[in-house]
This record gives C-alpha cells, sequence and structure tokens, in this order.
C-alpha cells in the first residue's frame, strides 16, 4: 500500500495543518499480516481516497471523511464508521508518535459512542 502509507513525521505534519481547515482521510484497519493504514491528503476529496483504498487493499471494510483538530482534540467526520475504529486508530497513532485524543462524529455531526 505504498501509495497510501505516511511516514511518521509527514502524518505529524499534516495533522498540524488540519488546524488551519480541515483534510481529508481514509482509513483501513488491516487484516492479517497488514497493518492499519491511516492516510491524509490536502486536496484529494475523501470519497476519492477510500474508494482508491478499497480497490488497492481489496477490502470492503473502509472508513472516509474529513478531519479537523482543534486543541488536542482530532475530530473525524466519518461517512462510515467501523466496529472497533477509534480504539485501533488511537493505538495507530500512538505508534506514529502523534500523542492527541479523538473523536469521531457521524456525517451529520453528532458524536459517536467510541
Amino acid at each position: 500500500m505504498s501509495e497510501f502509507e505516511l511516514e511518521p513525521a509527514e502524518l505529524k505534519k499534516l495533522v498540524n495543518m488540519a488546524r488551519t481547515k480541515p483534510l481529508g482521510f481514509a482509513y483501513f484497519p488491516g487484516k492479517g499480516e497488514e497493518g492499519p493504514v491511516f492516510t491524509l491528503h490536502r486536496r484529494k476529496k475523501p470519497d476519492v481516497m477510500g474508494k482508491a483504498l478499497k480497490k488497492e487493499s481489496g477490502q470492503p471494510k473502509i472508513s472516509f471523511g474529513t478531519i479537523r483538530v482543534e486543541g488536542k482534540i482530532m475530530s473525524l467526520t466519518c461517512a462510515r464508521v467501523l466496529p472497533g475504529m477509534e480504539k485501533k486508530l488511537k493505538k495507530f497513532l500512538r505508534s506514529q508518535k502523534v500523542t492527541i485524543d479523538l473523536k469521531l462524529l457521524d456525517e451529520k455531526g453528532n458524536e459517536l459512542a467510541g
């Protein structure tokens, strides 16, 4: 999944950029030997990134949407929420040395229970 994997430094840079404007994200939890993939992009639309990640991974369970960072909280507005997504994503971000709290929101802006 070379097209979508971000280096930790690049991920931190994009998370900081999300403080000024919303960015698109796509997330694949990983299956078997594959690790999770969480990618951000400045210009690509979230649904386009989700479709491309779905095609490349060959897995049907992909989440995508927009990300916004305010203070120490990262808000993910998701078009589709996967089971256990918040816990898995927190673990992945910690492994990438990005320490931030997560808040999952549906498309209407309602907070989802993690």
